[in-house]
Formats: structure tokens, sequence, C-alpha cells
């Protein structure tokens, strides 16, 4: 799980040398990149293939198509971008990495606020850049809801919470087919938050994969409405690779899970 690839380098934020550090790292080891129906197909079989990782970011920051985006070209690499469709804009391309771009982009923070101020059009990806990376047969955009809102906490009766949620997942979804001319079968709920009721609308319009914030390996017999991720961060080679080595071997990641909870329960 990803969300910028910047010079801002952050928790939240990935450095552009070490994005792909990380690429040229799943090349190299041999890993096989996932779009949405890769995974579909692959949880339906009886013998899935082995070595598969997703590559995600959440939120359509324009930095996935500026900096992460030609990483991907160069490798050859899968990636899927779950947008924030009231925040996609009309903008046309604008330059990227590959193309001579060096200007600094905003970091997480100054993006938000650039969000809250009405002003959010130079941080954010454009329904021309997000067919661009599509037509490449790399980047799969899936939603990540409409409007990026705590339903929870907005909405105390539980009707109007789930009305709205259902109205917001509806309208995510139409504008990414009717605007990339595309299935739309997967969800990523902000923050993480959800439940079965959440599942059950999203299920509703046709999700057939919901991502979650969940640390953990996916093996067949996850449920598809409730996909684990790992938060990989700023982080080197070293880091990285032992990330992938635990959360490779169920067993082991469900331990290595286990053992974080209770460590950072007990502090």
């Amino acid at each position: 799980m990803y969300h910028h690839v910047n010079d801002r380098g952050s928790f939240i934020t990935v450095e552009v040398a070490l994005f792909e550090l990380h690429m040229r790292l799943l090349k190299e080891m041999g890993y096989r990149t996932l779009h949405t129906s890769d995974l579909l197909d692959a949880a339906f079989q009886k013998s899935p293939p082995h070595k598969c990782v997703m590559i995600t970011f959440d939120d359509g920051w324009l930095d996935n198509y500026v900096y992460a985006y030609p990483i991907l070209k160069k490798y050859d690499l899968k990636a899927v971008v779950f947008v924030v469709t009231s925040h996609v804009i009309e903008k046309g391309l604008r330059p990227r990495s590959d193309e001579g771009f060096t200007t600094a982009l905003p970091s997480h923070k100054e993006c938000v606020k650039m969000l809250e101020g009405g002003n959010g059009a130079d941080c954010v990806l454009s329904w021309q850049e997000l067919q661009q990376m599509e037509l490449s047969g790399l980047v799969d955009v899936q939603s990540h809801t409409h409007s990026h809102v705590r339903f929870d906490k907005l909405y105390q009766d539980k009707d109007v919470r789930l009305r709205h949620l259902l109205d917001d997942l509806r309208l995510s979804k139409e504008l990414i087919e009717q605007r990339l001319n595309k299935r739309c079968d997967a969800l990523c709920w902000p923050w993480g938050v959800y439940d079965d009721e959440w599942i059950s609308t999203a299920s509703q319009l046709g999700f057939k994969a919901l991502f979650t914030t969940q640390t953990g390996t996916n093996t067949p017999q996850t449920d598809l409405m409730r996909v684990n991720r790992l938060v990989i961060g700023n982080i080197g080679g070293f880091s990285f690779r032992k990330k992938l080595f635990i959360h490779s071997n169920p067993w082991l990641s469900r331990m290595y899970v286990r053992t974080f909870k209770a460590d950072r329960t007990a502090h």
C-alpha cells in the first residue's frame, strides 16, 4: 500500500529513488504483479500462481503519474490506483519525470490543505492522466469512494448512513466505468473503516473485491471482501526485503502481526 511517491519522504510518502528500488527488487525477485481482474481470476483457480503481489496506491495523487508511473513502465510492472472520484479533475496531461519534469510536488500535508482550500488541482490526477495510464495496460484504476468521508461520523442514523454510502459508491463506480470505459470491480475503504453492512452495500453494487488496511498475507482462503494489504512507507531495500519475506509466508505473517499487536498493546 502506497500513497505518494515524491521526494518529500514520510511515513505516507516514499522517495522516488526508494520507490524505484522497491520496484527493481520485485522485478529481480521474480514477483508477478496483479490487476483486479488477475486477482479475481487467481482466487478461483485450484492452483493459483505463486509469488504474486499487488502494488496499490490510495487517493489518486498527481505524483503517482509524474513519478511512479514512469518507474512502473521502466520495470513493466502492474499497479492499481484507487481514486477518490470527486477529486479527479479535467486538466489534460502534465509533464512526468521521464519527460524532464523536475519541479518539487507538494507534500501530503500540503496536498490535504490544498484540497480543503479548494485548490487541489495541482496535486491530484486528471481523467486524462488516468486514461493514459489505463491505456498503457499497466495501471488499473479502481474506486476509493467518491467523497472520501467518514460516513460513520457524518451520519448517526444507520439507514441514512447506508443510503449515503450506497449513493457515494454508486457514483464513484459509474464515473470510473463511464470515463475510462472499463469495469470497476474493486473498492478500497478510506482509513480502512467498514463493517458488515458496508460490505453488503458494496456487494449490492457489484464490487467483487474490497481492500482494507488490515496487515497480512492473502491466500486462496482470503475473503475477497476483506483483502489484506501491507503499508510500505519510506523504507530501504533491507526493510523492504524483510517485509516481503515475512508476509510471503502466511503462518509467519500471522505470527508477526499477532506479536506486533501484542507489543503495541503492551506499550
